[in-house]
């Protein structure tokens, strides 16, 4: 098979998508050597993607669209056909948030999460503006919908109203970090003037991350005698509630803020948290979980959404929508040698589920199930 995929969100800074997309490209080189693999790229001001595959049956096609008018077009019309940029294919598969057009090739669809749709109030602007009200529309142009969780799958079958059976779950694999040398964390430590004990959050600041709830909660808890809490990750959307709380709190002091920081940096971070925190409201999936618990840092996260899905029995569940329970939890793990040991242990089995050479294999099924079906008299799977 020729297989098409969009790569457009390597154009960001490496966040969510991007990790995704990356992680699952190299999984791809290392599972398939049989099918082509064509890799569609437009950054109209120039630069490359860093990281893809360069294997021989990997290739990078870049264009110089205006990237705006592209999605325009795609999200209005039905020109210009994907296969006018990277020839006839089988399949394309689009990793992003838009579905082309296409003259003739299978088309797969992978959603992490429907939170512009769900919940715009904690939604990026643009991506309420644009895939909100487009989403139904590349829902119907593709053959088969791939949800990151069953959570996801199940919003995908009640707000876009397609049927069961044209969406299926493929789940995410790890990000593989490896635990930190004491040195390393030391290290790092030093660089982010982090002096003492620390529990760790790590995602864009957005709403639905609760980080308003999860300052009040520190407060509550006690902990900022003995705690740090660092929060990392590059800046969101719609922060004003989270940083007039954040300026409010008592222990504002003793919340450390730090941007983007590179995966070294990242898992010694993680590695030398005592715990790590993520009691958002919505998750597609929750990467930042399982980041957690490959290097053996307990955590805490919420019992909604697809984070009960992912973590099962290895993590301290917590009511992200109750600030007491918060902090209950919060003081549990700061307090418990013994359940961080627990949950150290459970999470290194646990994440061992989720592998990109699993993800892989399933998504190189997923071509040829498309592949296989597209063009029957049913047209849907």
């Amino acid at each position: 098979m020729r297989i098409g995929i969009d790569i457009r969100p390597l154009r960001d800074t490496m966040t969510g998508i991007g990790r995704y997309l990356i992680q699952m490209l190299r999984a791809l080189s290392a599972k398939d050597v049989n099918n082509e693999y064509i890799l569609f790229y437009n950054c109209f001001k120039g630069g490359t993607p860093r990281g893809i595959p360069d294997d021989s049956n990997f290739r990078l096609a870049t264009f110089r669209w205006p990237n705006k008018l592209l999605t325009a077009l795609w999200g209005f019309t039905e020109y210009p056909k994907v296969e006018s940029f990277i020839g006839d294919i089988d399949v394309f598969h689009s990793p992003s948030f838009q579905v082309p057009p296409s003259s003739g090739s299978a088309r797969v669809f992978t959603v992490y999460d429907l939170i512009p749709l769900t919940h715009p109030e904690w939604a990026i602007p643009s991506a309420v503006r644009h895939f909100k009200p487009r989403v139904r529309h590349y829902a119907r142009r593709a053959d088969l919908i791939v949800g990151i969780s069953k959570a996801t799958a199940r919003d995908v079958v009640e707000y876009l109203k397609v049927p069961e059976e044209k969406v299926v779950t493929v789940y995410p694999g790890t990000t593989s970090l490896i635990r930190a040398s004491e040195d390393k964390i030391r290290t790092a430590k030093e660089r982010y003037n982090i002096s003492g004990n620390y529990f760790l959050f790590v995602s864009r600041l957005d709403p639905r991350k609760n980080l308003t709830r999860l300052f009040k909660a520190f407060e509550r808890s006690g902990l900022s005698t003995d705690f740090e809490f660092v929060v990392a990750g590059p800046k969101g959307w719609r922060m004003e509630e989270m940083l007039k709380t954040w300026n409010t709190v008592k222990c504002r002091d003793r919340i450390r803020r730090i941007d983007y920081v590179a995966d070294d940096d990242l898992s010694a971070l993680y590695s030398g948290a005592s715990f790590f925190v993520y009691p958002s409201l919505v998750e597609g999936f929750g990467l930042p979980i399982l980041e957690a618990m490959s290097v053996g840092c307990p955590v805490l996260t919420s019992n909604v959404s697809s984070m009960p899905e992912v973590a099962g029995d290895a993590v301290l569940y917590v009511d992200p929508y109750d600030i007491d329970s918060i902090a209950d939890g919060l003081h549990r793990l700061a307090s418990d040698s013994d359940l961080r040991q627990k949950l150290t242990l459970s999470g290194y089995e646990r994440v061992r589920i989720f592998t990109w050479e699993k993800t892989a294999a399933e998504m190189i099924a997923i071509y040829e199930r498309v592949h296989e079906s597209f063009g029957k008299k049913t047209g849907i799977l």
